[in-house]
């Protein structure tokens, strides 16, 4: 792969909205990839409950729950194997092409009518494998089109955000496809996205890549590549063979398995992260560097846990609460879903056009995410203020949510992209794609610190909940601002 560093013209180029062109080709690739996402988790659950005769596999709506968050939380699990397997045996190219290919082929599974239970399992299967092959190497691919001091990194990475949520326009074209047709054609949709997706690298990796990301970052001996294989190949067959035994056994369910998973996935990252920082691969530059990027880390977690909230006790809320008919029109409380995705659009091209204009003025990253944390904290400290004005007999405005969404998304705007732009710039040399992979998985962490938090919901206390989660992710990132120079030092230069 050759030294990050290293100025060619590939990373001199500005030929693509005053990025390097191949830019244009990984935000194609990450919309593919997040059409095909959006475009089947949004019939999924609908397709696993539906009953046979319309076209469904006739599981429980619990049971289908279940199955759709056990596949969430693997998916995330498998990312970590995708980012060991490029750095150290495939190289981020290689990785992206088998990746890609075998979600495809997932998506195409779910696509054959009449395929029933059998099928979708083996789709699923598909789709981890599909993780566990390329973890976040996209995105690994993107940051290696800049020099660690290339200022145009950030607004790089908001590109690639924007491009990402225009994705998700996808939830409403393939459900409206399988509400005219059926599932199966609506999972065909994401198929047809996703193969757009990898055709587009297939035809112009060579031509535009030159030899980034050829190379495994820090490989394995060719004497010990074969059985290191062998031996990821056997554990992974052992713990499905112990999985399958204690399902059959009864002794687990979907419940705790999903549980189990969610509980264990908060602390992985972690424990990743001191992996690689007290690693022997890692020189003390580098660790200096991830250190202070667990500050950022930290933050996107207490951020995550807002979003879940958003989906979960927010989601409730919007469905008994809110006036669901505005200037003569009525929608659905799920319509919710999309207002993230539009603004998403909107403050990703603001803060992507900002920061480019800027230029070498920006604000430095963790500035910037001080800010966005505050942003994500004053989300649900605006929530209290209606949760106290009118009471649950009274629907409230819609408008309501849209401002707690304009927060949140704001903060996103300002985070999101720049965590993961800050990830590939610290990321140590050996650990190229397991460091995105690891930025990936605050997600989960704070999918788990939503789980933990819910134990201390109860109706008609919100308006304290929720001030205590706002005041909570806009403490942490006010401290963010406050130690913003030394936490750039660390980050940018190695210096403590």
């Amino acid at each position: 792969m050759g030294n990050q560093d290293q100025v060619n013209p590939i990373k001199e180029d500005k030929s693509f909205l005053g990025h390097p062109k191949v830019m244009g080709v990984t935000t194609f690739m990450a919309f593919a990839h997040a059409f095909g996402n959006y475009a089947m988790t949004a019939i999924l659950i609908y397709y696993l409950y539906e009953t046979a005769a319309n076209g469904g596999l006739g599981f429980s709506q619990t049971n289908a729950a279940q199955l759709v968050n056990v596949y969430n939380s693997l998916s995330f699990m498998a990312g970590i194997v995708g980012g060991y397997i490029a750095d150290r045996f495939l190289g981020i190219r290689k990785a992206l092409y088998i990746g890609y290919g075998i979600k495809t082929i997932g998506f195409f599974l779910l696509a054959i009518p009449g395929g029933g239970v059998p099928l979708y399992l083996i789709s699923q299967f598909m789709l981890l494998l599909a993780s566990a092959s390329m973890g976040t190497s996209l995105y690994a691919m993107a940051g290696l089109l800049y020099t660690k001091e290339d200022n145009r990194r950030d607004a790089g990475f908001s590109l690639m955000y924007i491009f990402n949520n225009v994705g998700a326009v996808a939830p409403i074209i393939s459900g409206t496809i399988a509400s005219f047709l059926n599932y199966n054609a609506g999972f065909l949709s994401a198929a047809i996205v996703q193969g757009l997706g990898l055709l587009m690298y297939a035809l112009s990796a060579n031509k535009v890549f030159g030899d980034l990301g050829k190379a495994p970052s820090d490989p394995v001996g060719s004497e010990e590549k074969r059985a290191k294989l062998l031996k990821m190949g056997l554990g992974l067959l052992a713990v499905l063979v112990i999985i399958a035994i204690l399902f059959y056994a009864g002794v687990l369910t979907a419940t705790s398995f999903s549980n189990a998973v969610s509980t264990i996935s908060i602390f992985i990252p972690l424990a990743y992260l001191a992996i690689i920082i007290t690693s022997f691969k890692t020189s003390k530059k580098e660790a200096i560097q991830v250190r202070g990027f667990l500050w950022i880390f930290i933050c996107n977690c207490f951020a995550m846990l807002i979003w879940y909230q958003s989906t979960s006790i927010l989601a409730i809320y919007a469905a008994e609460r809110v006036n669901l008919t505005i200037f003569g029109f009525s929608f659905t409380p799920a319509a919710f879903q999309t207002v993230p995705a539009v603004l998403a659009v909107f403050f990703g091209s603001f803060a992507s056009g900002l920061w480019q204009k800027l230029g070498e003025r920006q604000p430095v990253t963790p500035l910037k995410f001080g800010v966005g944390t505050i942003f994500w904290g004053a989300g649900p400290l605006f929530m209290v203020i209606p949760l106290l004005l009118f009471g649950p007999e009274i629907k409230v405005s819609p408008l309501w949510l849209v401002f707690f969404y304009c927060l949140i998304i704001w903060g996103e705007a300002m985070t999101s992209p720049v965590g993961m732009a800050s990830a590939t710039m610290v990321a140590p040399k050996a650990f190229t794609a397991q460091m995105v992979t690891v930025w990936q998985l605050s997600q989960s962490t704070g999918a788990g610190l939503s789980a933990i938090a819910a134990n201390f919901y109860k109706p008609g206390h919100e308006a304290a909940y929720f001030t205590v989660i706002g005041l909570i992710t806009a403490a942490v990132g006010i401290l963010l601002c406050l130690f913003h120079k030394k936490i750039n030092r660390q980050m940018e230069f190695g210096i403590n």
